[in-house]
């Protein structure tokens, strides 16, 4: 398909997510003669923007419903919609967004029988394997900036140079495990630094250990920030059973990077947290949300969780100035040629990159 027009749909499954794309993103697709735009009303309002702001940069921009949006040749949004919206997706068309293929079945499942092209932002890597439409930093800081805070009320010797240094224990070695431990030694540093304070050990634990129950009560008697930042392959197995938990001090703080769900037979990394929304993203053990964890579920030991499922959005503007920097260059390619003709073996880095991202490479890889 030559992509002849894009629809813009707002977020609206992400309670408090307002990262839709900046007027500077359609100025630069002007540079596509011919192509209409179509952008669902209201659009970048909860970024204080109007209809008249996006038009100063391109006036060929259409503002109609949600369900017009969506009739269009390509579908693009940061955040996956839920099912509900993507019935409205014409059939045959194009969406590109953080499809999250191998979590999501019902959605692969839509695509396959609305025979929908979808391009997967979180499936764009590199030929080495390295995940590109990705704000690892962001993520992980955001995350960690509220659990530091919050174990600064729970801890009360959080201040003091008597006590031993804390403890940050990181499920998981890869990205999002690396800008953690940074993110927590740029806190640390801030807190402690040239005060005579312990300040912050931060250690990454692969899968050889995370598997050792044994090994595990003992790391987490003295884990004052428990990070999930695991990958995993079996997403109907816990990294931790509830159990353990109870290893936790009590001031402990859970921080859930991950932000998995509880879906059909996929579990949570750590048995028995919630997931929480830019609206709540600190969950306390009284929580009324713990009432809707599935039958089985075991959540006997809980501690203060921080838990988002949109990390990046609880600084909008500046993910969302990120995001546009890096989907230039796939725009490009997907503007250049018929979208089944995008190939793997191309001489083009991105245009190689985006087809790691199609349904048939996640289907057949």
């Amino acid at each position: 398909m030559i992509i002849k027009s894009i629809g813009f749909p707002r977020i609206k499954n992400y309670a408090g997510d307002v990262r839709d794309f900046l007027p500077s993103l359609f100025g630069y697709l002007k540079q596509f003669k011919d192509l209409e735009i179509f952008v669902e009303k209201t659009y970048g309002s909860g970024l204080g923007l109007t209809e008249e702001d996006y038009l100063k940069e391109n006036n060929n921009i259409q503002f109609v419903s949600a369900d017009l949006v969506y009739q269009n040749d390509l579908i693009i949004i940061l955040k996956m919609p839920e099912l509900s919206e993507l019935e409205k997706l014409r059939d045959g068309c194009s969406l590109f967004t953080m499809c999250h293929y191998s979590t999501r079945p019902a959605n692969v499942e839509l695509f396959k029988r609305k025979n929908i092209f979808t391009l997967s932002m979180d499936g764009i890597v590199d030929d080495y394997g390295k995940r590109l439409f990705v704000d690892y930093f962001r993520t992980a800081f955001n995350g960690s900036k509220i659990a530091f805070e919050e174990l600064k009320k729970s801890y009360h010797d959080f201040y003091s140079n008597k006590r031993p240094p804390i403890y940050v224990t990181i499920l998981g070695v890869g990205m999002v495990a690396q800008n953690c431990a940074k993110s927590f030694e740029i806190l640390g540093d801030e807190a402690f630094l040239n005060k005579n304070i312990p300040g912050v050990i931060m250690q990454l634990l692969p899968r050889t250990i995370t598997n050792n129950e044994v090994i595990m009560a003992e790391l987490l008697k003295q884990t004052d920030i428990l990070v999930d930042a695991t990958k995993r392959l079996e997403n109907n197995k816990y990294v931790l059973k509830n159990e353990l938990l109870g290893n936790l001090p009590k001031h402990s703080i859970i921080l859930d990077i991950t932000a998995d769900r509880y879906d059909g037979e996929q579990v949570k990394p750590i048995e028995g947290t919630v997931l929480g929304n830019l609206e709540k993203c600190v969950i306390y053990p009284d929580d009324e949300k713990y009432n809707s964890l599935p039958n089985g579920v075991n959540s006997t030991n809980r501690r203060t969780t921080v838990s988002c499922d949109a990390w990046p959005g609880t600084t909008p503007k500046e993910s969302i100035k990120f995001y546009e920097m890096l989907i230039k260059d796939y725009i490009n390619v997907i503007m250049s040629k018929e979208l089944s003709d995008i190939d793997i073996n191309s001489n083009n880095y991105f245009e190689r990159a985006l087809y790691r991202g199609t349904l048939n490479y996640f289907l057949n890889k």
